[in-house]
């Protein structure tokens, strides 16, 4: 096939589609270490393809009005979602709405070139990339906490037949002499999802059927499950035996050693499911007849270019003419030493300087008054595109049931006057040793729109998140400030003590223009 220049320019058009695509879902890969997998899903997908590419069926003269049709609805689609996404980077929903559009754009594309024989030729390497699109939220914390739960359990049960006394609080397993957390003794969901990804990919690579490749899928979530669990057995023994300091030294090797066992396996069981016919008759398919492919004018591929050139500048005015209507709000931070208590400075773990990436943050734990615990995390953000993906990333409803804690209710936002700005709480309610747990949680944005209260609730709803868009809210910058409390019996008296100790840690910054 000559590389001639209407040719080249249409094979832009989809190219820049997948470059917008891999960089929205760059900033899930880096931020969430759950799907860190994602950043070899790009180059899987091209050598699939590129694997695909000799066995191509002929290209066959077919009617491209409605490959053409289909193809500049979807470059349309665009722009609305271009400016959902500015303002909602962390938003999942838009994300498979983005990529199912630049999938289904793409084979639509090589129906146009190729006719309907590419499409279902190619249809496994251009549609492999949704593995990396970060699951919705629902389904993922479902998914979290119950496979966590359930290697817990089967940790400890396993641990039980060998004489390892341990006992299962939640993701946390409790021993003599310490606890494992379930964090700590696997990524279970994580090594899942990178075996989803491994078992598509072995399968396309046997060229499986589809009946054998479900079949490897399935069998593979399975062993990886079973090697989780391996692994978390084994951390818990050896945190019984030689205390719970000695994980830090073997966490790393067990994990490798289990990885390297999961993968093996799974290469064993898609040898074992192979296809001899199918790699046969993908051996001997012919070779498609360059010369047949059919052009798309250039005119087309230059209008499809300058429309996404449109998409995007029209994005950036808006959001800018929106911009000069927001006002800074008074900035505030923490400050937790009082005359009225002892404050405990709290280290932030490494692993949540990782998760969260902020500019600057604080922790501390107190008593007040004697048999009230309180905890408190505050942390800030700068005006970045990734700051309101990484603050959403801190809510309790994920955090606190990984380490024990037992989710009860949302409850009723509270609004603190502070000498700083008013503060919209979130409530929970969770259980902890069989006592109401109170968690308050304000996320505030640095700026906000001239019309807007600064009580208002922050949605982060379907209506919440197109809202922003349409008032051309992005990058504001963030802060967070989280309490937790315990000892109160009631949600009135654990509100009264908010609302004092509130009004008596938060202070007001400098004015910075």
């Amino acid at each position: 096939m000559s590389l001639s220049l209407p040719r080249l320019l249409s094979w832009f058009v989809p190219g820049l589609l997948w470059l917008w695509l891999f960089f929205h879902l760059h900033y899930e890969w880096t931020l969430n270490a759950q799907y860190n997998y994602g950043w070899a899903v790009p180059f899987l997908a091209i050598f699939l393809a590129y694997l695909r590419w000799p066995d191509r069926p002929t290209a066959r003269p077919s009617p491209q009005r409605g490959w053409m049709v289909a193809g500049w609805v979807l470059l349309a689609s665009l722009l609305p979602l271009r400016v959902i996404e500015e303002a909602n980077p962390d938003w999942r929903l838009l994300s498979w709405a983005l990529a199912l559009t630049v999938v289904i754009y793409s084979l639509s594309w090589l129906g146009r070139i190729g006719s309907s024989g590419w499409v279902r030729h190619f249809a496994f390497p251009v549609c492999f990339p949704l593995v990396a699109v970060p699951w919705p939220v629902q389904l993922e914390n479902a998914v979290v906490q119950n496979m966590t739960r359930a290697v817990a359990f089967a940790a400890v049960e396993i641990a039980g037949w060998i004489g390892v006394g341990a006992f299962q609080l939640g993701n946390v397993i409790e021993l003599h002499n310490g606890f494992v957390g379930v964090d700590e003794a696997c990524s279970g969901v994580k090594t899942l999802q990178a075996a989803i990804m491994v078992a598509l990919a072995l399968g396309e690579l046997l060229r499986l059927g589809t009946g054998r490749r479900l079949g490897l899928l399935a069998a593979g979530c399975l062993w990886v499950f079973l090697c989780n669990v391996l692994r978390a057995t084994f951390l818990v023994i050896i945190a019984a035996k030689e205390g719970t300091a000695a994980l830090e030294r073997w966490h790393d090797s067990i994990g490798t050693a289990v990885l390297v066992i999961g993968m093996a396996g799974l290469l064993g069981i898609g040898w074992l499911l192979r296809s001899q016919e199918e790699d046969r008759r993908a051996e001997t398919a012919p070779t498609a007849s360059a010369g047949l492919l059919k052009r798309i004018p250039m005119t087309g591929s230059l209008a499809a270019v300058g429309w996404l050139a449109v998409i995007f500048a029209a994005t950036e005015v808006w959001y800018r003419i929106h911009e000069t209507h927001l006002v800074q709000l008074p900035t505030w931070q923490v400050q937790w030493r009082t005359e009225r208590e002892w404050i405990e400075p709290l280290e932030i773990p490494e692993a949540t300087r990782a998760i969260l990436h902020y500019n600057d943050a604080s922790s501390a734990a107190w008593e007040d008054p004697a048999g009230v615990r309180w905890w408190s995390f505050f942390a800030r953000w700068n005006p970045q595109r990734a700051a309101l993906q990484l603050v959403r990333s801190h809510t309790p409803e994920i955090c606190l049931p990984a380490v024990g804690r037992t989710f009860r209710r949302e409850l009723p936002a509270v609004v603190v006057g502070t000498v700083a700005v008013p503060l919209r709480f979130r409530a929970y309610e969770f259980e902890q040793n069989g006592r109401p747990l109170f968690v308050y949680v304000c996320i505030q944005e640095d700026k906000l729109s001239s019309l807007t209260n600064p009580t208002q609730p922050a949605e982060w709803s379907a209506r919440g998140r197109i809202l922003a868009a349409m008032n051309g809210r992005r990058n504001l910058g963030q802060r967070l400030l989280e309490l937790a409390v315990i000892g109160f019996n009631d949600f009135d008296q654990a509100n009264a003590a908010l609302i004092e100790t509130a009004r008596r840690v938060v202070v007001q910054n400098a004015p910075t223009g």
